[in-house]
């Protein structure tokens, strides 16, 4: 296989994850008409992978998809991404079922570790735990409340005036400062309600709905999610992404026998839920991970608000992947398209050039312009 792009002479990069084709870092493979491309990253031209080095490239390729949680894919392309800095674009229907990760593909692959620093993470981690409960005894004597870990305690204290956020208030621009986030809440839905967020800043505070607050979420919890964040809570967290996505799950009926009784507030509440507001499908995500939140911590007895650095560390990962769900959608949607209209040029060049080489080893009457794979 050649390592330049046909088109513009450019490297096409390595990959450490298909050993029988480490070239390129963008694969694209139909597995239904056995073609398979290197997208090159400097022209984005898709170079067609001579046939005698195809199947068994193909074949990975399709149980490498088919593994990542993080893939999504329309009526006739999908892409997927692969630990280890590998995209796949798999041509032909979408996969079911559609795994609802691929829209914080993005985010995942920020704390996901590469194969060669994991053993560093690992021991960073280590180290930040040891160094973290042994200073929090010291606190525990002084009579330190403890509130979250350590380092959120240091991302909030260390620079309380740094500005962490510029939030769009509606009547200006509001400046969110680190000693704003302790007082930022979350607030719990009452039925009928939206999600909402009390976000304080230089002017005092304000109440955030809908785009604006999930926009404001976002920004917030990217900051406050930094540091070393353990896998297993990246996962934990994309499977409470997908069971608050399933309105038929156990969790789902748990709350609205919660909102039915208005969290334990009203002695005669309504038997019927009002309907909840018209939203996207980031702030119906959001809301029902609120729901789930605020259960978990005392169900009809739980606090009206809840700061959001004290949300377990696997809420606030959810609600940041929530908070980003339609601009990541958005992202993803407009790649794809872009993936698709390089896809038909690419598929009318593979078909000419397949259908010439058989034509050329295969010449006799019976099987002129017979292809491998019929389209």
């Amino acid at each position: 296989m050649y390592s330049a792009c046909l088109f513009c002479g450019g490297h096409l990069g390595r990959n450490e994850i298909v050993e029988s084709l480490p070239i390129g870092q963008r694969l694209a493979f139909d597995p239904a008409r056995g073609r398979l491309w290197v997208i090159c990253r400097w022209c984005d031209r898709w170079n067609l992978v001579p046939i005698e080095e195809r199947w068994e490239t193909v074949e990975a390729c399709e149980a490498l998809f088919r593994g990542t949680r993080l893939r999504y894919s329309t009526a006739n392309i999908g892409l997927g991404y692969v630990p280890g800095g590998l995209a796949l674009v798999r041509i032909g229907p979408a996969l079911r079922p559609e795994i609802a990760a691929w829209r914080y593909g993005g985010y995942l692959n920020r704390w996901l570790p590469a194969a060669r620093s994991e053993p560093i993470r690992r021991l960073a981690g280590e180290a930040t735990r040891w160094v973290d409960r042994g200073l929090w005894r010291v606190a525990a004597g002084l009579k330190i409340r403890r509130d979250y870990d350590l380092g959120m305690w240091l991302r909030i204290r260390a620079r309380p005036d740094r500005v962490v956020a510029v939030v769009d208030g509606g009547d200006g621009p509001l400046l969110v400062r680190a000693r704003h986030l302790e007082s930022t809440e979350l607030v719990r839905p009452a039925p009928g309600e939206g999600w909402r967020l009390r976000l304080t800043h230089d002017r005092g505070a304000a109440f955030l709905a809908g785009d604006a607050g999930l926009t404001a979420a976002g920004r917030l919890l990217s900051r406050i999610n930094r540091g070393v964040i353990p896998e297993a809570a990246i996962r934990y967290a994309v499977m409470k992404l997908d069971d608050a996505a399933n309105p038929e799950g156990y969790f789902a009926r748990v709350a609205a026998i919660a909102m039915r009784h208005w969290w334990g507030r009203v002695k005669e509440a309504p038997s019927e839920l009002p309907p909840e507001p018209a939203a996207t499908d980031g702030e119906r995500l959001a809301l029902h991970l609120t729901k789930r939140s605020f259960w978990g911590r005392g169900g009809f007895g739980s606090e009206p608000s809840t700061p959001i650095p004290r949300l377990p560390l696997v809420d606030r990962l959810a609600l940041e992947m929530a908070a980003n769900e339609d601009t990541e959608r958005r992202a993803i949607e407009g790649e794809l398209a872009i993936l698709a209209r390089a896809w038909r040029e690419a598929e009318h060049l593979a078909a000419i050039s397949d259908h010439l080489l058989y034509t050329v080893l295969d010449p006799g009457p019976a099987t002129v312009g017979r292809r491998l794979v019929p389209n």
